[in-house]
């Protein structure tokens, strides 16, 4: 991140990482964007086959299917494609994803994370005296990393290996070693991890085949059931099977790979939004305020998630949380032609790398795009309300009222990525991270206890995701008195 900083965003950069991987590197928000706007004739492939032989552990022989479909991520085909529909992983995995973690199907699941954090929560903490914990993000990663795996996935993957939750973030730990592409003799315990999990997750499979039927995925099938979870696991596994290569070892380097994705980003975001509400009193608050009117039913219980996400500093909040702590590496490739790239020409089949982190952190660009107003303070820290402005529809005689907006910021905030192929479950982390955040602060008092050092972000995860906190930060909990 440093030599990109000395390079300066103005123009793309030639990156040779060794005799054999040379990558574009792009910086700039105006090259940023038509990084995006060139989805169509972009594919994110060699990140995808890179993480599925160094990440995922996926046999050797699915590994040219991955490659060999040359069709696109839109509903028809690439011109020239000879790929089978069946084959089409990429527009399968994208598909299935845009359309089961969206709508109707967005609102069941985030309404279940709730319900079921609501249940985790309560069995967690159930004294009205203080509990002392040493370790905020363990204490998240008990809690708010199993209903979400619940909710994706089901309870009986729970049920049935009740160490998942250790197996699980002992092979994330290890993340940034497979990414590096070190060798099992060098990280012998990281390549143990990794095995033990896939198992884990290919006993589920077939437990839950045995168990239910992967194809209930039309309208009155429900949304959720205990053993493959959501719609959207249950279409994962259809579509795999259909394929006829897709053998149950790639199935389950598939669904680590999702679980690794639904939590590996959400717990520490989860982490930062929390820790910057125990921080800041007076935010807390005013937070507070926003969650008060989305409580439903008797005695205010019901969290309304789809209200709640639409609330105006809880939205800055989460959207500073992850400008500050998500850092990623975006890879595309042009595999037909060389791409134009501002006027800079990037060769066919030269990746082309766009870095997050640095665009989030650029003042200059920030104040380019129009949002000078979010540069009031720093870059660098936290600022609970950056992404709030005047609201534009005053009525007189009422107070000025803010309102979120990402106006302009296109090239500046990405930690979804961008374009065609922005993360489409980012509806459902924002209502995670939200809804998490009502739910211990509604329903619990939360302190930080004296001594704790501030933490800081773990650069080592850079640019994989997610930043988690370097050290421990120690904490009390205990039920609010109704």
């Amino acid at each position: 991140m440093e030599t990109l900083k000395e390079h300066g965003d103005s123009q793309p950069m030639l990156v040779k990482a060794g005799p054999f991987l040379h990558f574009t590197a792009v910086t700039d928000p105006t090259h940023i964007q038509t990084v995006f706007r060139s989805s169509k004739h972009l594919s994110s492939k060699p990140g995808t086959l890179f993480s599925l032989r160094n990440l995922l552990s996926s046999p050797a022989h699915v590994i040219p299917h991955y490659d060999a479909d040359d069709s696109g991520m839109a509903a028809t085909p690439r011109k020239g494609s000879n790929t089978e529909q069946k084959d089409r992983i990429h527009y399968l995995q994208a598909s299935a994803v845009q359309k089961l973690l969206s709508g109707q199907h967005l609102v069941a699941l985030s309404e279940k994370f709730v319900s079921v954090l609501d249940r985790n929560l309560a069995s967690a903490v159930s004294s009205s005296e203080w509990v002392e914990h040493p370790d905020l993000y363990a204490f998240l990663q008990s809690t708010v990393s199993r209903s979400a795996i619940e909710s994706l996935m089901g309870s009986a993957i729970l049920d049935r290996h009740p160490d998942l939750l250790s197996q699980f973030w002992e092979f994330d730990y290890s993340v940034p070693l497979f990414l590096r592409c070190l060798p099992k003799w060098l990280i012998p315990s990281a390549y143990r991890a990794r095995s033990k999990l896939l198992k884990t997750v290919k006993s589920w499979h077939a437990h839950a085949h045995e168990n239910s039927d992967c194809s209930r995925t039309g309208p009155q099938d429900p949304e959720w059931e205990p053993y493959f979870g959501s719609k959207l696991l249950r279409r994962r596994q259809e579509y795999a099977i259909e394929t006829g290569w897709m053998d149950a070892d790639a199935r389950a380097s598939e669904d680590m790979g999702l679980m690794f994705a639904s939590n590996g980003n959400l717990l520490p975001a989860v982490f930062w939004f929390v820790y910057e509400a125990l921080k800041d009193s007076v935010l807390r608050d005013s937070l507070l305020r926003e969650v008060e009117p989305c409580m439903d039913g008797e005695g205010k219980e019901k969290v309304d998630i789809m209200k709640l996400a639409t609330q105006p500093l809880l939205q800055s909040v989460y959207a500073e949380t992850l400008r500050l702590r998500v850092a990623i590496a975006v890879t595309r490739v042009s595999e037909q032609n060389d791409f134009n790239l501002g006027g800079y020409r990037v060769p066919k089949g030269q990746p082309v790398v766009v870095f997050t982190r640095p665009a989030g952190l650029n003042e200059d660009a920030w104040r380019k795009a129009g949002r000078g107003g979010c540069v009031k303070k720093s870059l660098e820290e936290f600022w609970a309300e950056r992404f709030l402005v005047d609201s534009r529809k005053e009525e007189e005689g009422q107070e000025k009222r803010k309102e979120f907006s990402m106006e302009g910021l296109a090239g500046c905030w990405l930690p979804y990525g961008g374009g065609q192929r922005m993360c489409p479950g980012r509806h459902f982390a924002k209502n995670e991270m939200i809804g998490a955040f009502a739910l211990l602060f509604t329903r619990y008092e939360l302190e930080l206890l004296p001594g704790g050092q501030e933490p800081k972000p773990d650069l080592r995860w850079f640019p994989i995701g997610g930043l988690p906190p370097v050290g421990k930060v120690p904490f009390r909990i205990r039920k609010r008195s109704t």
